[in-house]
């Protein structure tokens, strides 16, 4: 590894990846996009080309194995995940890992444990809390601008779409809405609250037993602080507004098309003093993702965000899946964490 880059292998090389990651990593000075996988070569090979890696593989560990790669970016399904990351933790290389890190409790914790025995650093891409917004809105919370923070509603929508892939299985996607957009939201709203979920109350669109994963789902959050949040995850609705409202004992805070990342957003305070409004154009929170994690390696720190946050963002949604299967309130199961990871 370069004392000022850090060299990158990617395995899966989907839309995301080639949209997002690679030109991200293309981007950053102190990063190197060195290598690739793909279950085809030829698509492997295309990758490589157009974005300038020097290596197109179709085995993972052959990548894993070439002393240029530094770090990998895991993109692949949600199922895969937790091995993918122990295999690299056990190669020494640093992992990246798209959310979730894992689709169920016990994985994630294999997959931190793996790399803290490993002495390599474990990131999850929650890029969503690199925006802007999110250390503006969690700063003022924080200075009591609006005085105790007592209810949130959040909405999290990628507008109405349909699946025909991997991601309608639960056995490989774990959970639907709330695996492919509904994490983000609870890692910022972790983040902007700096507090804890400690008891959820879940109901999806779809039976836990009806073989399919969930297109919408309705969480309700009660935070260590007190805070209470309603969440509306949800892939099925066609026009969303992607709001956050956050009310106060003193004023309120509505952000408008703030929750996904990709979208302008406008922020509106009110206090005593009288109302005040904030635009946020959309910035590329992908990169700021891929930057962040690569200064925490150089730099040797902990990443932002870790994979101590993929082990709670694991844990919250193993309760969200235990209330809608029991139709009860639950609490959340924090046993198992170490705090270190």
């Amino acid at each position: 590894m370069s004392d000022v880059s850090l060299g990158w292998g990617i395995i899966g090389i989907g839309d995301i990846v080639k949209g997002t990651i690679a030109p991200a990593m293309i981007a950053e000075p102190s990063c190197e996009l060195v290598a690739a996988v793909s279950r085809d070569q030829a698509r492997a090979t295309d990758f490589a080309t157009t974005f300038g890696a020097r290596y197109a593989y179709t085995n993972y560990d052959e990548m894993l194995a070439n002393p240029e790669v530094d770090a990998v970016f895991i993109a692949t399904p949600n199922g895969l995940h937790a091995d993918q990351v122990v295999a690299a933790a056990l190669a020494g290389k640093h992992v990246l890992c798209d959310k979730p890190l894992a689709i169920n409790v016990p994985e994630a914790i294999r997959a931190v444990e793996a790399c803290q025995e490993a002495g390599v650093k474990l990131g999850v891409n929650f890029h969503n809390r690199h925006l802007k917004w999110v250390g503006d809105v969690r700063t003022l919370i924080g200075e009591g601008t609006i005085g105790t923070v007592q209810v949130v509603e959040l909405e999290v929508s990628s507008g109405a779409r349909t699946w025909d892939n991997w991601r309608t299985d639960p056995g490989m996607a774990g959970l639907g809405s709330i695996h492919n957009v509904g994490v983000h939201g609870l890692d910022f709203l972790r983040v902007i609250l700096q507090a804890e979920p400690v008891e959820v109350m879940a109901m999806f669109d779809r039976s836990a037993t009806a073989g399919v994963v969930e297109s919408l789902g309705l969480v309700l959050i009660r935070f260590d602080t007190g805070t209470l949040a309603y969440c509306n995850f949800n892939e099925s609705v066609a026009n969303p507004v992607n709001e956050l409202r956050i009310f106060g004992s003193t004023g309120r805070m509505i952000g408008s098309g703030f929750t996904r990342s990709r979208i302008d957003g406008d922020l509106t305070v009110l206090t005593r003093s009288g109302e005040q409004r904030t635009h946020y154009p959309a910035p590329d929170a992908h990169r700021l993702s891929v930057a962040a994690f690569t200064a925490a390696v150089l730099n040797d720190e902990e990443p932002n965000a870790s994979g101590w946050d993929g082990l709670r963002s694991a844990q919250l949604c193993d309760a969200i899946k235990r209330s809608v299967n029991e139709r009860r309130l639950v609490e959340v199961d924090y046993l198992h964490s170490s705090g270190t990871a």
